[in-house]
């Protein structure tokens, strides 16, 4: 098989980011191939922005040099611009709820599919209606089912608190080079 060079300019708040940023770009353009050309056909980075800056070479120049040394699968990346993270105190804000009122509480017996994603099928006020509903959809999907016994709030919004990150006026995302010899 063949190699193909590659040179991408990403910006995000770290190079581990702006990799992984990259190779999820690469796989919904091109796919998951093994060989498609892309930065997601190379195992991991090095970071060299220390080496490029000591190197007092144009970007350009080190660049090349770079691609002519390292191997198929290899990646490599250069800081072009340092991230600002947000260094306020507080880094959040909370916004409450008010709840006027008795609050109702029902008990609901809720059917979800799926052992690790957990998606809520259905719910209903008998025990009886939700097993007959799992197991229709479990016969019918092979899927396995579980029915769940809980109090959900009627007469009011169950959210009390929502919070939204605050960000900082002088945060802003880096700029990285990502380089390297991808796998075609």
């Amino acid at each position: 098989m063949g190699a193909q060079d590659f040179i991408i300019r990403q910006t995000a708040m770290s190079a581990t980011e702006a990799y992984g940023n990259a190779v999820q770009e690469a796989i919904a353009e091109e796919g998951t191939d093994l060989y498609n050309g892309t930065i997601s056909t190379t195992i991991g980075f090095l970071n060299v922005t220390d080496e490029f800056r000591k190197s007092k070479k144009t970007r350009q120049q080190f660049v090349n040099e770079m691609l002519e040394k390292i191997g198929k699968r290899d990646c490599r990346v250069i800081e072009e611009q340092a991230p600002v993270k947000n260094d306020n105190k507080i880094k959040s804000v909370v916004e409450h709820t008010v709840v006027k009122g008795t609050s109702k509480w029902e008990l609901r017996y809720n059917v979800y599919v799926g052992a690790h994603d957990e998606r809520q099928l259905k719910s209903f006020n008998t025990k009886g209606d939700a097993v007959k509903f799992a197991r229709e959809h479990t016969e019918k999907t092979k899927n396995t089912t579980f029915v769940r016994m809980e109090k959900i709030l009627t007469n009011q919004n169950p959210n009390v608190a929502c919070i939204k990150y605050k960000q900082s006026t002088q945060e802003k995302e880096g700029v990285y080079i990502l380089f390297g010899v991808a796998a075609c």
